[in-house]
């Protein structure tokens, strides 16, 4: 496997980033929602950046990009549910899925200081084996049962995964 790192986003990315998003739009609403078409109009990415960028600031939210040299590949997120947990988010693009990035990238974050997160959740359709698989490898454990939500329209059914910091 190629060697990725994970850097905290900046502003500085955002022209690769908007690329990113754009060239992986369709595949990554194939398992997931869309961000709808606002998302991808310039102006409103830029917002929506500046955005995670306050929260980041704030200790609301951390945003990471999946970098292998200079493409970006992936990306990583965590924000609060609570006072204690994250919810951790991933996406690999297209072209680089199956390599073990969003593995490697969740080993890397789990060594980071992230302040007042003792204990860290993700959660994936029960369809989504590679996501499963992907959280398994990384230390993460499946908690509790199956659950189903609706989300734009259609019931999804997802399994619940958390991660226990111990530090």
């Amino acid at each position: 496997m190629d060697r990725i790192s994970v850097k905290a986003i900046r502003l500085q990315d955002e022209a690769l980033l908007y690329v990113f998003e754009c060239e992986n739009r369709t595949y990554f609403e194939r398992s997931v929602p869309s961000r709808g078409d606002a998302y991808y109009d310039p102006e409103s990415f830029h917002q929506a950046l500046q955005q995670l960028l306050s929260e980041q600031t704030n200790g609301d939210g951390y945003y990471y990009l999946i970098w292998r040299d200079d493409t970006i590949v992936g990306r990583l997120n965590v924000h609060h549910t609570d006072t204690d947990t994250g919810e951790v988010g991933y996406r690999v693009g297209a072209e680089h899925g199956g390599r073990g990035y969003a593995t490697a990238a969740l080993r890397q974050l789990l060594t980071f200081e992230l302040p007042g997160f003792n204990r860290l959740r993700a959660e994936t359709t029960i369809d989504n084996v590679a996501s499963q698989c992907v959280l398994l490898r990384a230390g993460f454990k499946r908690d509790g049962e199956a659950r189903q939500m609706e989300w734009a329209g259609q019931t999804l059914t997802f399994y619940t995964y958390v991660y226990q910091n111990d530090r």
